[in-house]
């Protein structure tokens, strides 16, 4: 992310964030100021990166749309550690392992900043979601129920 010129800060906080709601309260923000990143799979097994408030849920069928399979379900926590390099709840939206396809619930780009999994638990990612759509190549849309 600094060789791309992302502009991030890491934010400690005092214990564990695994949920959006530990991140919300530990950081003292609103929910939907968190940003979840989750890893689906098509009937395939490509994977595909979705992001989305602390708020929200993903719908499968709206996000299946977007990227044109029939289906999609949520990744394992082994195979989203493997495509990633990360564990589930710490996720980065960005970094990854491997350039997954990646989209952006469109109410994430009403935010100026957002927070997100930085690869641990006691740490943060405050970052601009459009450096995440631009530096993601991602597409922006409704996918949430």
């Amino acid at each position: 992310m600094d060789r791309a010129g992302v502009g991030y800060r890491i934010r400690a906080v005092d214990g564990p964030t695994v949920t959006a709601q530990d991140a919300a309260a530990r950081l003292r923000v609103p929910l939907e100021t968190i940003i979840k990143s989750i890893v689906f799979t098509d009937e395939k097994g490509s994977p595909v990166l979705a992001i989305l408030t602390g708020d929200r849920r993903v719908d499968r069928k709206k996000l299946s749309s977007v990227i044109g399979v029939p289906k999609v379900r949520i990744a394992s926590p082994e195979v989203t550690k493997a495509l990633t390099g990360f564990e589930v709840g710490v996720m980065p939206p960005l970094g990854h392992r491997n350039k997954i396809t990646t989209i952006i619930d469109q109410k994430v780009m009403n935010l100026s900043k957002v927070y997100g999994g930085s690869g641990t638990a006691e740490t943060l990612m405050e970052i601009d979601p459009h450096d995440i759509a631009r530096s993601a190549d991602a597409k922006v849309a409704d996918i949430c129920e």
